[in-house]
């Protein structure tokens, strides 16, 4: 079974055209526009899917979420027209 993402080309609020970008770190963002990213440091945000735990150390009792599963790189889209941002985390490969 082959997954295909499919990259969306229409706004779903205005039916713009919808283009691809990053969302920047803090560091990225300070830097000028005139500055080119270089791939191995384009900054991603990643997605992962978390279970709630339980974890207890030295007495102590933690109570959060635990990763499992693979990460997955977030792609973000911007509508030309209206702004609306939308991520998605296709799956690797």
């Amino acid at each position: 079974m082959t997954n295909k993402f499919m990259v969306p080309t229409v706004c779903p609020k205005c039916s713009g055209v919808m283009e691809e970008g990053l969302n920047f770190e803090k560091d990225l963002f300070q830097l000028s526009d005139d500055y080119v990213i270089e791939e191995k440091e384009r900054v991603r945000e990643y997605w992962q899917k978390t279970l709630d735990a339980v974890d207890k150390f030295l007495g102590r009792e933690s109570v959060g979420k635990r990763r499992v599963g693979p990460r997955l790189a977030v792609v973000t889209f911007r509508c030309v027209d209206c702004g609306y941002l939308e991520s998605y985390a296709p799956p690797a490969g």
